[in-house]
């Protein structure tokens, strides 16, 4: 593999850290990935060309991940066009099914033109970007219909099938429209009535798009995607492989998205908290899904700086693959904000009482 120089602009140098090792025109190391960044260096890198190490794979970062995120002006296209779907109380027609799929198409079109990497054929995503917005109905749609298309195609879902999962996906709350208001956003515990009412939902989606020429398959998506692997969920108390695939990565998706997001009753959960509450959730998911939806998130990239619990600032070197909330660290700063010059590692899988608080600007 060919392996080359290439110049850094001064802007990368307004981090703490390097982000990768640092070399003059000479090719003499200046500085090694992780190393801190004082006002002093800062000053005589932004002075000099600075380069850095690429590969053929340049725009793939070291854990295999290529460096592109969902476009933000496509997203809020996205978000601006289902809106008027999800705003229009009367009956679903041709024109809004056939405007739904051109989005369906660009959804697929991001994905499948940025998020592909060599390695396993995975992908991966980081939500935690595209979540600046205020939760609401046909936000949260979008947002599904995204990682759902990412974990889908994690499972092998490619053509027609992935595009039934997207559709499917971006109308499972359709209806909503037919729930008031007031229980919705209602902040306080629902009455047996409200939830009765709210519990409901699916069965309405279902019956607005009764009269589209939607696949049957897409319509279970709607109906189903409350439905629990342990035959817990509503409305028909499906369990197992009785649930359609397609509901049942709907489903994962629904309430990673609601956990992440500030509802009327609670602030949103950070999204490494959000992941190890579903990982707890085993009966309610099928086990295959679970893997897919959790290899599809992206939290803790290699090289990520993050703050832990105590107060201490470290990168992260290394991400299991099975608990991926869990990687281990290498500490930078001490809990009162001193530089660490000594490497200490911190192992997350086995000291328990450390976790990431967050990832650090």
């Amino acid at each position: 593999m060919n392996v080359v120089l290439e110049k850094l602009p001064p802007g990368l140098f307004l981090q703490k850290l390097a982000p990768v090792d640092l070399f003059d025109t000479s090719g003499l190391l200046l500085l090694t990935r992780g190393q801190l960044i004082t006002d002093r260096i800062r000053e005589r890198l932004v002075r000099s060309e600075v380069y850095t190490l690429i590969s053929e794979k340049d725009h793939v970062n070291s854990s295999g991940t290529e460096l592109k995120t969902f476009s933000r002006d496509l997203y809020l296209d996205i978000v601006g066009s289902i809106w008027s779907i999800y705003h229009d109380t009367g009956l679903i027609t041709s024109e809004q099914i056939a405007q739904t799929m051109v989005l369906i198409e660009l959804i697929i079109e991001e994905i499948n033109g940025k998020w592909m990497y060599i390695d396993n054929d995975s992908l991966r995503v980081d939500l935690a970007s595209l979540k600046e917005h205020d939760y609401c109905t046909f936000v949260h749609a979008v947002n599904v219909a995204i990682l759902s298309t990412i974990i889908a195609r994690g499972l092998g879902y490619r053509g027609q099938r992935l595009r039934y999962l997207a559709m499917g996906a971006i109308l499972h709350d359709i209806g909503k429209i037919k729930v008031p208001c007031e229980i919705l956003n209602k902040p306080g515990l629902l009455s047996e009535k409200e939830l009765i009412i709210i519990k409901r939902h699916p069965i309405e989606g279902e019956k607005m798009l009764h009269n589209t020429d939607l696949s049957p398959i897409i319509l279970n998506s709607v109906r189903l995607h409350h439905e629990r692997w342990s035959g817990d969920g509503y409305p028909d108390g499906l369990s197992g492989s009785r649930i359609l695939l397609d509901a049942q990565i709907i489903a994962i998706a629904d309430v990673y998205d609601a956990l992440t997001a500030d509802r009327p009753y609670r602030k949103a959960l950070p999204p490494y908290h959000a992941l190890e509450v579903i990982l707890t959730m085993e009966k309610d998911f099928n086990p295959i899904v679970v893997t897919a939806f959790r290899n599809s998130l992206n939290l803790y990239p290699k090289d990520t700086l993050v703050t832990l619990n105590t107060g201490e600032i470290g990168v992260v070197v290394a991400v299991p693959t099975n608990f991926p909330t869990r990687p281990l660290v290498r500490l930078v700063f001490d809990c009162n904000g001193q530089y660490l010059d000594k490497e200490i590692y911190i192992d997350l899988m086995n000291e328990l009482t450390y976790f990431i608080k967050s990832p650090s600007v």
